[in-house]
């Protein structure tokens, strides 16, 4: 049985340092400023720096929890992606390997232990927006080495990351898709101290779980329906504020997958991030992924991606 391998979506907003995370710039001006001497000032400024550090040499993050080093790249230019093949994982542990027959090899904490990973970095002109595309095996992902290393070459040149992080995101048709495909397994309805009491003990917190909740398909249930629920079992929450959780569950090729999520009931929208399975025809016999044809997987996720965000 080969290990799903999914791919994971992140997006990052860069200032110069010292500066408040509002001061967000350009893409165009970081390169601009950052880059005066270079006549691409993506591919032999940004991506130069980004490639000195793992190429012929490992790279560990600054907890010392993961490394990697360059086997392959691939450049556009005109469109301001890198794509790479990275050997890399865990470090910083006693680790070992155990053979068939039981038998141990001890590695030391300074090894790196993991498989080959691929990853995008896109630069979008006009925008102030970068985005990175991380594949991962399972939920085992490498992503803390691009936390440090973008955070490197930014710092280098006088820049820092808005929030110091680089954040998971999607897209909206990969929500819909998820929601549409998705059943509610159950949802708990998180009661708050209620501000209106003012004589009574106070009101301790609580929650409530419902379950085997019929719902539309890719419809958002809110607390109008929660209300409703709990009506027609004869209970009412009266005058207290509440949130509500749900646990969906989606099952696509075998996999099965659940996100819990606070809902947004006030405009009926579902912040979730689902996992992007990647497809057989992308993963080789070492259940490694084929770096031409995650190039084509992730141009054509990058397709929504500019449609939504009209770049």
């Amino acid at each position: 049985m080969s290990h799903n391998l999914f791919l994971g979506m992140y997006t990052f907003g860069i200032k110069k340092l010292n500066t408040p995370d509002s001061k967000r710039i350009e893409i165009n001006d970081f390169l601009s400023n950052a880059y005066p001497d270079d006549d691409n000032k993506f591919t032999k400024g940004f991506v130069q720096n980004l490639i000195y550090l793992i190429d012929e040499k490992t790279y560990k993050n600054e907890r010392n929890t993961h490394g990697a080093i360059l086997e392959e790249k691939s450049i556009n230019s005109s469109r301001r992606i890198l794509d790479i093949l990275i050997d890399g994982g865990t470090t910083g542990i006693k680790q070992f390997i155990i053979d068939e027959s039981g038998k141990k090899r001890i590695l030391s904490d300074s090894e790196i232990v993991g498989p080959k990973f691929y990853a995008r970095i896109w630069m979008p002109a006009n925008t102030k927006t970068g985005y990175l595309f991380i594949q991962k095996y399972g939920s085992f992902s490498i992503k803390p080495i691009f936390d440090d290393i973008i955070k490197d070459v930014l710092k280098s040149k006088g820049y820092n990351i808005i929030n110091n992080s680089i954040k998971a995101t999607t897209t909206k048709a990969r929500q819909k898709e998820f929601l549409k495909r998705s059943t509610i397994r159950d949802i708990v309805i998180v009661s708050n101290r209620s501000s209106h009491e003012t004589g009574a003990a106070d009101a301790a917190s609580a929650e409530i779980r419902l379950k085997n909740i019929i719902t539309q398909k890719n419809k958002v249930v809110g607390k109008t329906d929660m209300e409703a629920a709990l009506k027609n079992h004869g209970f009412s929450i009266g005058r207290r504020d509440y949130d509500i959780k749900a646990t969906y569950q989606n099952k696509i090729d075998d996999f099965k997958e659940e996100r819990t999520i606070m809902l947004d009931s006030s405009e009926e929208t579902i912040n979730v991030i689902p996992n992007i399975l990647i497809p057989q025809s992308c993963i080789d016999a070492d259940n490694y992924p084929i770096f031409s044809k995650m190039q084509d997987f992730v141009d054509k996720e990058m397709i929504q991606v500019k449609k939504e965000a009209k770049i």
